[in-house]
């Protein structure tokens, strides 16, 4: 299905902001801290929040320490195979020693290098994608068919991108995994102190796979939606997986996106890549539709480093999103009502990006949520859609679909722990703690973060130095809010450098007149929320001085009632103060 984007951040900012009682703003945010506690807010303890997996390594790379990370078998529990157990062992020993020919040649990789492919002049394409012969690329790699209008620098990307992608989803999914069995066979002698470079020697095997995997890479999104037709949602989409010619579609831009890639391989994955008896029938066509979608989108959170790659955790995209759904705007779907869609049925709804939001959110719930009956169950719905004979077993007892729903606001709402136990070592382009309770300390364990694209960190107790270290050059930031923190004014020098922001919330914050200088070449900002700040009239000239401005808040300022007629009668497009606040 063509992925879907969540437009949680800006599509629902306007019906998700508070609506203030006569309590007030200050109060009915006490009022929700209070609640978070008494519904027991914050992750506990120092569990992994994600799971790590193995690439494949070049001979000479010298692999990094791996550590204590969370393998796919150990999250599983006590029902993980010894098959599965063994396979980690063996990528274990790979990248303790990556030249090791045995495992190289079980695994199927390369003498040299850590990827393998060969490029020639494309003749064998689908005939439905009405491709003349030559007029592309075919790049074979080992588990891939690559056929590409794209340039070659981006066809080697993506067919690397695929090949590392397989490979990870093969540890992650191994009950399901169309070679599992044939690997657990082939390991079944290798006892626990057996070494496996010693066995692989007297045991010489390799992994075999049925047939390769077909990607279709269009030049751009214009060739891209020719090929795919009237297919619904095309329009909209960034990639599609094809139940019908077993096929993903991608199409090449400027700026690369691996989440939509990984997303579509997923689904590819688990119809080819298994032993699935759906045939050209597709998953869910009655009910469950969510987790196909949900487990396609948790594998957008697939993050990889030099070897090591995780997929999961607190800093996922789509859980920004859903954080701010949940915690900020109050908008949860429970497990029922997502449960009772079918594929067409989902398709259907006129709420979708938010049904995908919710899908996915609630696929992070169970699988990184530390509970190993409530991972089982995903794999044992993922075997029952996709129709794949496994050796899983049965958690007997069906999920406390009610008690999901009590916990998935604990399970959003990260606190400085967590942060400190789940550290991540990348930069973060998205970022949403709002709800959350993270102090300054709990930022200093986020990296430096030039690439942030939305920062929202309301509520919470930090200022100006926490939100400059953390993104010192906001060049690239277009949403940012920080709704009642400690900033002030002075925070100004550094708004200069945000020239692409397009949402600005400084509300109940110290900000002044200062601030609204600062952002005189943000010319994209479309949404200013000033309510309960220091600006004065001082700023109405440069507030009507910003071309694309559609709705500004300057209420509780030392704005006068001149000068919130003035913002009024002097733009037309302009919406002033959208939101009414009350007092008793």
């Amino acid at each position: 299905m063509p992925v879907q984007t969540d437009f949680g951040r800006d599509g629902t900012r306007n019906a998700c902001r508070w609506q203030q009682s006569s309590l007030g703003l200050q109060f009915l945010a006490m009022f929700i801290f209070v609640c978070l506690i008494l519904t027991g807010s914050s992750h506990s303890g120092s569990a992994a929040d994600r799971t790590t997996l193995f690439l494949p390594l070049a001979p000479e790379f010298k692999s990094p320490e791996v550590g204590d990370g969370l393998f796919a078998d150990v999250a599983f529990g006590e029902q993980a195979s010894p098959g599965w157990k063994a396979y980690r062992r063996l990528w274990q020993a790979h990248h303790a020693d990556p030249a090791d020919p045995g495992i190289r040649r079980f695994l199927g990789l390369p003498l040299q290098g850590d990827f393998e492919s060969t490029a020639k002049r494309g003749r064998g394409a689908p005939r439905w994608l009405g491709w003349k012969s030559g007029s592309y690329a075919q790049v074979d790699t080992t588990h891939f068919v690559l056929y590409s209008k794209a340039g070659r620098e981006s066809s080697m990307r993506v067919a690397e991108d695929l090949e590392r992608c397989y490979w990870v989803w093969t540890q992650m999914f191994f009950p399901l995994w169309e070679s599992s069995a044939q690997v657990s066979l082939a390991l079944k002698e290798m006892g626990d102190d057996d070494s496996v470079t010693s066995f692989l020697e007297s045991s010489p095997q390799r992994i075999t796979t049925r047939r390769k995997l077909r990607v279709v890479l269009c030049s751009n999104a214009e060739e891209y939606r020719k090929v795919l037709g009237a297919t619904p949602g095309v329009g909209l989409s960034t990639g599609f997986y094809s139940d019908k010619y077993k096929t993903v579609l991608l199409f090449a831009s400027e700026q690369d996106d691996p989440a939509t890639r990984r997303h579509e391989l997923v689904h590819q994955l688990f119809c080819e890549a298994t032993r699935s008896g759906l045939g050209r029938s597709m998953p869910a066509t009655q009910e469950g539709f969510w987790l196909i979608e949900g487990i396609a989108g948790y594998f957008e959170s697939l993050h990889l480093e030099a070897g090591i790659a995780t997929v999961g955790g607190w800093d996922s995209s789509r859980l920004q999103y859903a954080r701010y759904r949940l915690l900020v705007g109050g908008d949860s779907m429970s497990m029922d009502e997502l449960r009772q869609d079918g594929r067409e049925a989902a398709q259907a709804r006129s709420d979708l990006a938010r049904w995908y939001a919710h899908a996915i959110l609630r696929t992070h719930q169970l699988l990184d949520g530390g509970e190993h009956r409530d991972r089982q169950w995903v794999y044992e719905q993922l075997a029952t859609q996709y129709k794949i004979s496994s050796e899983i077993g049965s958690t007997e007892d069906t999920l406390d679909w009610d008690e999901l729903d009590r916990s998935v606001r604990k399970f959003l709402t990260v606190d400085d722990q967590h942060l400190i136990d789940n550290r991540v070592t990348y930069p973060i382009q998205q970022l949403c703690l709002a709800g959350c309770e993270v102090s300054e300390a709990g930022l200093q364990t986020i990296p430096v973060s030039p690439s942030m694209q939305w920062l929202d960190l309301s509520r919470l107790p930090i200022g100006n130095a926490a939100v400059q270290r953390l993104v010192p050059a906001p060049e690239r930031l277009e949403q940012l809010n920080l709704e009642a923190t400690k900033i002030d004014s002075a925070l100004g020098t550094w708004l200069r450098q945000a020239a692409n922001l397009n949402e600005v919330d400084l509300s109940w914050t110290s900000a002044g007149d200062e601030v609204i200088e600062s952002l005189g070449g943000a010319t994209k900002i479309t949404t200013l929320w000033m309510t309960g700040t220091q600006i004065s009239d001082q700023s109405v000239v440069p507030i009507l001085k910003m071309p694309d401005l559609k709705s500004v808040d300057v209420q509780r300022t030392r704005v006068s009632v001149a000068g919130v007629e003035q913002l009024k009668t002097s733009s037309s497009q302009l919406d002033v103060n959208p939101l009414e606040l009350r007092t008793q």
